[in-house]
């Protein structure tokens, strides 16, 4: 399929009006003051890692995926490194630390699973062979992403070493979900509805199943849109507007981080679809765990949700204006 400048903006605004239910609901107080807590516990806990899982299980195992597999998660920790490595070039130490921390988190950390995938999978739902493995390669994104959020990522919304915890950033959910997905892709390398003969007990009881896991998954998209809406029902939204250290934060996730993808996979002899996989999800605003993270390790929270929210907004722009960048300048069309 060819994916052109007004797909992506078609995508990106699809994505963002789901973001309205969510906002209403939190605003005409039918949603309670937790709400958001408890749905994004589901998200996060029930239906991403039942995404990652079944997105291996949408296309057979070959060499060219295997290989572009390990592509990904390499090029996934270089860009990380990168921008890691610039955030504290130009994000100097001053007074306001606990702001600055969380600035540096949210302007590395994509919000790759809760939008990202979505966005993957909505763009490229059409052409079932380039979903299937893109997504896999999304899957794998995520795998990087919560293995360097929960280790150096907490150092950087901290500044202490102590809270890092390699524990924490393999045995989670979707981690737990993607190695499993892992081991059955690589050993039996075909979908588990596969295994079974046609019209037998086996086959309609695994398509059922693999059909209810996928419904789970599926409610990725939605739900982490609508929790989305009730954080913005809850923050101030002239802080959106006036708080420049969200500019700063949003123009660095957004433009920078973007630019610095587009340098590290534009110019090599890989697949198109692999630096599409890796453009698109981490050309997505600051994560929703930016939020997560300044609360439980006690950082900026009046900062944090007005980074990822202002962020958010801004990508409806950014994300198509990026591509076509990438796709125009860089000439980087699949």
């Amino acid at each position: 399929m060819t994916v052109g400048f007004l797909d992506v903006l078609i995508t990106v605004m699809s994505l963002v009006i789901l973001i309205v239910p969510g906002y209403l609901l939190s605003k005409t107080k039918v949603l309670g003051e937790k709400a958001d807590a408890a749905l994004s516990a589901l998200v996060l806990y029930g239906c991403q890692p039942m995404l990652c899982f079944m997105s291996f299980q949408k296309t057979a195992y070959s060499p060219t995926i295997g290989l572009n597999m390990l592509i990904v998660a390499g090029l996934a920790i270089v860009i990380h490194l990168i921008m890691i490595g610039l955030i504290y070039l130009i994000v100097p130490n001053k007074d306001n630390q606990a702001k600055l921390n969380c600035l540096r988190f949210a302007s590395v950390f994509s919000n790759c699973g809760y939008m990202g995938f979505p966005f993957l999978e909505s763009l490229f739902g059409g052409d079932p062979a380039t979903s299937s493995e893109i997504l896999i390669y999304g899957g794998i994104i995520i795998a990087i992403f919560n293995v360097l959020n929960w280790s150096v990522g907490v150092y950087m919304m901290t500044g202490d070493k102590k809270n890092m915890s390699i524990k924490k950033a393999v045995l989670n959910p979707v981690v737990i979900a993607i190695i499993i997905g892992l081991i059955l892709f690589f050993t039996v390398q075909r979908p588990i509805v596969d295994l079974a003969a046609a019209d037998t007990v086996l086959d309609n009881v695994l398509t059922k199943l693999m059909k209810s896991l996928a419904s789970v998954g599926d409610m990725v998209t939605p739900l982490s849109m609508i929790v989305i809406g009730v954080k913005l029902a809850n923050v101030n939204l002239k802080s959106l507007i006036v708080d420049k250290w969200a500019y700063y934060n949003s123009f660095i996730k957004l433009i920078i981080m973007s630019f610095v993808t587009m340098l590290c996979v534009a110019f090599l002899p890989i697949d198109t679809i692999v630096k599409y996989a890796l453009f698109f999800c981490l050309s997505m605003p600051s994560a929703t765990g930016t939020v997560l993270f300044a609360v439980r390790f006690g950082g900026d929270s009046m900062s944090a949700p007005i980074f990822v929210l202002q962020s958010t907004v801004l990508s409806i722009l950014t994300i198509p204006l990026m591509f076509l960048i990438f796709s125009g300048v860089f000439g980087v069309v699949i």
